[in-house]
């Protein structure tokens, strides 16, 4: 009896040493996996952390430049240097990072590392001002000018250059600028002690109004219409082909004014005046030349395809051409000026904009020159699509 109970003992004893081996190594695989999950946690907040320096360096950062400054937010070597890598396309920044964590106990079963991978990706967010002075040119120097003696005044908004020349916004002479911000892809030259000061390498934003569609309208109302100086006239919506020239009195109902094929010329000694008008320029040789000798006083609709639209250029037509405005304190324009593929040059001697509730200027290129006080506004209207806002940080979206 006693060898039996002896016997039973060491039975016991040889099935318990059996079955602590798999006991043993779901105990360290646990911990070997626990190991590598902190692992992971860490990498992930670092990879976030990556994904948001890289992501607030700007346009003109270089590949090596983006890919250095993410390595340099990994700090704990603990488990080893992970592999990062960073791609960027033009908004969003992607970090992503691997790292082999080597295992203590499953070695036993043949496993050595256990894998730990992240990805974190970051853009910027735009909530700052809104830009109602937008040039659009990607690379020419001076996209936004402002020299001679001239004084803009842009009233809560900002000045924003897609291009990224070091002078992307210049600033010459004893020109005087005021904004509630600054934000070039390139660089600012001049203006020293602009307050806020300016924002340098800046990401490109789009055009807000690229999806505008263009005006419909089919053969012509009128060919070549002018207004003389001895003329009074009421003037409706239609096809002006040859152009639009007015040098006398005239008001115009409301509607989209489609100038085809010529300039749309305003020199008047009277007076100009329209409520809910929008101005399309198309064709061949499109553009405008508004000269302030007498009282000129126009506003875009605020409702339909145009809302908040009082001057447009159709992209396609008379690329690389200029418009002149020679603003004067008779010059009253409410609504937003676009010109995506031609310039924008802005002249005068007096005070310009200073009622205009609402005149933002989205042009290939924008010039302030001579000594006009001008005002650019954007609180009191709403165009058909909203108005880029300055970058003021960037956000986790992945």
């Amino acid at each position: 009896m006693q060898a039996f109970r002896r016997d039973v003992a060491g039975s016991a004893a040889i099935v318990f040493a059996v079955a602590s081996v798999p006991m043993t190594a779901v105990v360290a695989g646990a911990v070997d996996f626990s190991k590598a999950y902190a692992v992971q946690m860490k990498l992930q907040a670092e990879a976030d952390a990556a994904a948001l320096r890289v992501s607030s360096m700007g346009a003109l950062a270089t590949g090596a430049q983006r890919l250095s400054a993410a390595q340099a937010m990994f700090t704990d070597a603990s488990a080893g240097a992970p592999a990062v890598n960073v791609a960027w396309d033009g908004q969003t920044t992607t970090v992503t990072a691997s790292l082999d964590v080597r295992t203590s106990m499953l070695g036993i079963a043949g496993i050595a590392t256990i894998p730990a991978r992240v990805k974190s990706s970051a853009k910027p967010t735009r909530s700052g001002p809104s830009s109602c002075v937008l040039a659009l040119n990607r690379s020419v120097s001076g996209a936004i000018t402002i020299s001679g003696s001239s004084t803009l005044a842009a009233d809560g908004c900002a000045l924003y250059s897609n291009s990224a020349s070091p002078s992307a916004i210049s600033i010459q002479g004893g020109a005087v600028v005021s904004a509630a911000g600054f934000c070039a892809v390139g660089g600012v030259a001049g203006g020293t002690g602009l307050t806020p000061a300016p924002l340098t390498g800046c990401f490109p934003v789009s055009d807000p109004f690229a999806a505008l569609p263009a005006a419909s309208g089919s053969g012509c109302a009128y060919n070549n219409m002018q207004v003389q100086p001895s003329q009074t006239k009421a003037l409706g919506p239609g096809v002006y082909c040859g152009g639009l020239t007015i040098k006398g009195t005239v008001t115009l109902s409301p509607g989209v004014y489609i100038i085809k094929d010529g300039p749309l010329t305003l020199n008047s000694q009277g007076s100009v005046s329209g409520s809910g008008v929008t101005f399309y320029m198309t064709g061949s040789n499109a553009g405008f030349t508004l000269n302030a000798g007498g009282t000129i006083n126009l506003s875009a609709p605020t409702s339909g395809t145009y809302s908040g639209m009082l001057l447009v250029q159709d992209k396609a037509s008379n690329v690389g051409a200029g418009n002149t405005l020679n603003g004067g304190a008779n010059m009253t324009l409410t609504g937003a000026i676009y010109t995506p593929t031609q310039t924008l040059t802005l002249n005068g001697g007096s005070s310009f904009g200073q009622s205009s509730a609402f005149m933002p200027i989205i042009a290939d290129q924008i010039k302030f020159a001579g000594s006009t006080t001008t005002r650019v506004d954007t609180s009191k209207m709403q165009p058909s699509q909203p108005l880029a806002t300055l970058q003021n940080g960037s956000k986790l979206v992945q």
